[in-house]
């Protein structure tokens, strides 16, 4: 049952990854005696051991309301409250399983996670998203419209591109024609005269053969990147592909110029295959959405509509697992600030970033050593906002952006994000800019500005910014009226925030294929559940988080063989792409391999 709720190369690609970590274990394992898998016939990726309770793409055990059993208590800890621990509340709510209860652990005074709004005022549109905050109307996109939708939460157009936006690069205005910001080497600069204004052709120069293979011949084309997961893209520019001579190479200032084009300072770094995987996502044209109100309106809808209140300030410091407890409820949770442990748990899913989850204490859970790795060592990326507050939208009366849209430059503040919610804002009143949205490199100098507790002492960065935006705006503006003009600021580094540690999971060279077959693998007796974007194919996304969830759910399902309720999830939340179901997938592997004592966990 190949479920394709994201692009369905990316599903492919993940249930790939996930097959062949699968079948090297299974090769191990059915050599030695005592577990589920001894003497096995040898199995391949495409030919894995089958699910005997699907037949015909159906659930064989499926019952009616009529003869359903009666259900034993289970009590279920969800812990995190952003939008992946929310969204399980709403599915466990959904689905109405009797005798099942369920509790939120939040270490954080507020919910949603990754999903921050700041507000400067009660004001109508005086606020800015610190996190998440704009949608791509698109297939890949599905379930964040459909739980916006479900939550009846109103949105917005979103200009990605606006008209009279600056771009400006070594100190000069994009104007029409070659090397407008002068950085080839014919006028004095550094980057390849052949690069300089080629940038997007030369990237899709690189992914393109790799994608056109994934797209007409899927296992072929799996093997082809697979054989370049261990570069960085900025390795694979640099050598000129995986033998040095498939393709153009080119230098460190060339390749600098496509990043700074392109991305942000460091974004290079991460694995090549993450790089094609993830243009398969702008592949086609979409719409813009934003959220109005901004996008913690979202996850309040989904926090007001539970039936269970979120357990806010409450840190979570261990989690562990009583096997000698022949029961469902034997897992427990420890909480800071209590003396004794939560117990009784049948399940845990746990929805922090995995530089939370490192803190914890989980030697009680017995989990996979590449699990362990996978918290330990994932690559997570930094981002950094700054909004400023001023007296009226000087950028709307003064220079004409009128819709939306965003700067580019190379200046310390990198994006400048001209908000779309307050495009209408009348010209006297006062309006909020997104001055600058860093990440990455740049992200973690602009966080040196950033208190992270108190906005005093923020001084030199409030300079900072206004003279940057004073640099890129100055055709029409000047240093003075914009500082005149200014009322207050707000800033935030996620880096900085103790609840998060980052903003968000992005794969290094060979941490794809190594780590995510296991983070979106339970343990603990199939009980452990590891939650949120991290976990899926979609990082850095809220469907990331969302499709991890609902996959989470339906291994707790399948785990516990609430058939019945399988089906009804499929019913009210659909499928998960990168979740392979069905006779011949693997989450009934997933789920048999995360139920093996600590000596069957071996290493592949």
């Amino acid at each position: 049952m190949n479920t394709f709720g994201l692009h369905p190369i990316k599903g492919r690609y993940a249930q790939q990854v996930v097959r062949e970590k699968i079948a090297a274990e299974i090769e191990i394992l059915r050599q030695m005696p005592g577990n589920p898998f001894s003497g096995l016939p040898q199995c391949s990726p495409d030919d894995l051991p089958r699910d005997q309770n699907y037949k015909d793409g159906k659930l064989v055990e499926e019952v009616s309301d009529q003869t359903a059993p009666q259900l034993p208590p289970r009590k279920v800890c969800i812990v995190g409250a952003g939008v992946a621990g929310l969204y399980i509340a709403m599915i466990l709510d959904d689905l109405k399983i009797p005798n099942l209860t369920y509790e939120i652990l939040e270490a954080n005074s507020r919910v949603g996670g990754r999903a921050y709004t700041h507000h400067f005022s009660d004001k109508l549109h005086d606020y800015y998203d610190i996190g998440a905050m704009r949608f791509p109307d698109m297939k890949t996109m599905n379930r964040t419209f459909k739980l916006i939708k479900r939550t009846k939460t109103p949105t917005l157009p979103y200009y990605l591109k606006g008209s009279n936006t600056p771009k400006l690069f070594n100190g000069r205005f994009f104007t029409p024609g070659p090397d407008p910001h002068h950085v080839g080497v014919k006028n004095g600069g550094e980057v390849a005269d052949s690069v300089v204004d080629k940038v997007d052709d030369i990237l899709e120069k690189a992914f393109g053969p790799y994608k056109a293979a994934l797209t007409e011949n899927f296992k072929k084309g799996f093997e082809k990147l697979r054989k370049v997961d261990h570069f960085s893209t900025r390795e694979f520019l640099e050598k000129g592909g995986p033998k040095g001579d498939d393709e153009q190479k080119y230098d460190a200032p060339s390749i600098k110029w496509m990043e700074t084009q392109t991305s942000s300072t460091g974004l290079f770094d991460q694995a090549f295959s993450e790089s094609v995987i993830d243009s398969f996502d702008f592949d086609e044209k979409a719409k813009w959405f934003c959220i109005d109100g901004g996008t913690s309106v979202l996850t309040d809808a989904m926090r007001k509509g539970l039936s269970t209140e979120v357990q806010t300030n409450t840190k979570v410091e261990a989690i562990s697992i009583d096997h000698s407890l022949k029961k469902d409820g034997n897992m427990s949770v420890k909480c800071a600030g209590e003396s004794n442990w939560r117990t009784g748990y049948s399940t845990v899913f746990n929805t922090t970033t995995l530089g939370c989850l490192d803190r914890m204490d989980l030697s009680g859970l017995d989990l996979h050593p590449t699990q362990l790795k996978a918290i330990h060592t994932l690559h997570y990326d930094d981002s950094a906002k700054v909004a400023l507050k001023f007296k009226y939208p000087w950028w709307v009366k003064d220079c004409g952006i009128t819709e939306g849209g965003v700067a580019k430059t190379d200046l310390p503040l990198r994006t400048c994000v001209y908000p779309s919610y307050n495009i209408d804002t009348p010209l006297d009143e006062p309006a909020v800019l997104l001055a600058s949205y860093t990440w990455a490199k740049d992200a973690e100098k602009m966080g040196e500005y950033i208190k992270p507790t108190s906005p005093k002492g923020e001084e030199e960065l409030v300079k900072l910014i206004l003279r940057d935006l004073a640099i890129l705006h100055s055709e029409h503006i000047t240093y003075e009226r914009i500082e005149e003009a200014l009322i207050t600021h707000h800033a935030y580094a996620w880096s900085h925030d103790p609840f998060m540690t980052a903003a968000f999971a992005l794969f290094g060279p060979g941490q794809f294929v190594e780590l995510y077959p296991y983070l979106s693998r339970p343990a603990a007796d199939s009980k452990f559940h590891i939650v949120g974007e991290a976990s899926s194919v979609h990082h850095a996304w809220i469907v990331g988080a969302l499709d991890s969830a609902l996959s989470a759910v339906y291994l707790f399902l399948y785990r516990y063989r609430l058939w019945r309720y399988v089906a009804r999830l499929f019913t009210n939340w659909g499928l998960v792409g990168d979740l392979e179901l069905g006779e011949s997938g693997t989450a009934h592997l997933k789920v048999a391999l995360g139920r093996l004592s600590k000596e069957f966990q071996v290493k592949v």
